[in-house]
């Protein structure tokens, strides 16, 4: 009975690793998911955005001024659809000082980052938990080229965490499912295979180990095939909002009555468009001008395989802690086992008739009372 009880506690432990593992996996993969779309998410809105930045950056180079600019407010306005969540836009000039604005009536953006915009950078992000946003900050070129004033959006974090969640909920549920049928399998491995008492906690441990280890590369698994696929799907859309502004830039170029035909620089003007936009490898148009992009697929490869390597990692860790964990079980039992044996022969060593010589020759037993 008291072994019984044994199995129960040390199942009743498989169960509580079991959930703790599958919680630090499901942190770690919404953790390299949310980095990942949020670069993907960004970089589209910055590109978007450039559609707006390139109409003041062409009326500074042509003489206007960042601090006079004539219908701003449209800008502004075209900038703010192309995004439902974007809740202000804001123009900085390259000394911080704010020169226009349109928001909701929130909280203005006072602080934002700026990055090494002269090195390629498309974007720099802001993310400013305590408002509950991020800002996004994109660069204004003047002339030499060099940055002249900042374009800022004001982008809820759902933007971001709306469609996280939907995909977190399926981790969470995937986790659940998973660790209840490894925890059954490890319940019924410690009923049929710990049926020793003096190796009841090392047969215990490795069972536990063997289950924690099952549920984590299950979930490794799975999670890395649901995001490879979850990925593509969510570069294809961004991709196709990409092209579609860009072909609103060239459909805007040929209403304005400039033939297409005669820009003789048009492949230099989109691969200037997608040259830093690290998931699209080419844009090419057909002879009808109608753009399309070649989406990288060593770009998805590197994202699925650094996602893989952090899951792999995670069940290395519970491998190798359920290997620690079974050596000093074992090690324990063992001197336990030593312990008690030792004291066991040391008594009857007092009361036995024979005595052990170290050269292991019999000694005999005299009585000094005879």
């Amino acid at each position: 009975r008291s072994m019984n009880k044994l199995k129960v506690l040390l199942t009743i432990l498989m169960g509580t690793l079991i959930a703790f593992s599958a919680q630090r996996a499901y942190y770690v993969k919404t953790g390299e998911l949310s980095s990942i779309y949020s670069d993907i998410i960004f970089t589209r809105l910055a590109v978007e955005s450039q559609e707006y930045t390139r109409q003041i950056e062409y009326g500074v180079k042509n003489g206007k001024s960042l601090e006079n600019f004539y219908n701003i407010s449209s800008v502004l306005s075209g900038v703010r659809r192309c995004c439902s969540y974007t809740n202000g836009v804001y123009i900085f000039s390259s000394d911080r000082r704010q020169l226009y604005s349109l928001n909701d009536g929130g909280s203005p953006v006072t602080r934002f980052s700026v990055g090494d915009f002269s090195g390629g950078s498309v974007y720099s992000v802001y993310d400013d938990s305590v408002g509950g946003r991020y800002v996004l900050t994109l660069p204004i070129f003047g002339r030499g080229n060099e940055v002249c004033g900042y374009m800022v959006l004001d982008i809820s974090r759902d933007a971001v965490e709306n469609t996280l969640s939907d995909i977190s909920e399926e981790y969470w549920k995937q986790s659940a499912a998973l660790g209840i049928l490894c925890w059954l399998t490890g319940a019924l491995m410690m009923i049929h295979l710990c049926k020793s008492k003096e190796k009841l906690f090392r047969q215990g441990t490795l069972v536990i180990s063997a289950a924690v280890c099952m549920q984590s590369a299950l979930d490794a698994a799975i999670s890395v095939f649901k995001f490879s696929v979850t990925i593509g799907s969510i570069i294809q859309q961004s991709v196709s909002k990409i092209t579609m502004s860009l072909q609103n830039d060239l459909d805007t170029v040929n209403e304005k009555g400039v033939a297409l035909s005669k820009i003789y620089d048009l492949n230099s003007w989109l691969m200037e468009n997608y040259k830093d936009i690290p998931f699209i490898d080419n844009l090419i148009y057909d002879r009808n001008y109608r753009i399309t992009a070649v989406i990288s697929d060593s770009y998805i490869n590197e994202r699925t395989w650094s996602y893989a390597a952090a899951l792999l990692m995670m069940v290395l860790l519970c491998a190798g802690a359920g290997l620690l964990l079974t050596a000093a079980v074992t090690w324990i039992e063992r001197s336990v086992y030593l312990f008690r044996r030792n004291k066991k022969n040391g008594n009857n060593s007092g009361a036995g008739k024979t005595e052990y010589a170290e050269e292991g020759e019999l000694v005999p037993y005299t009585n000094a009372g005879k």
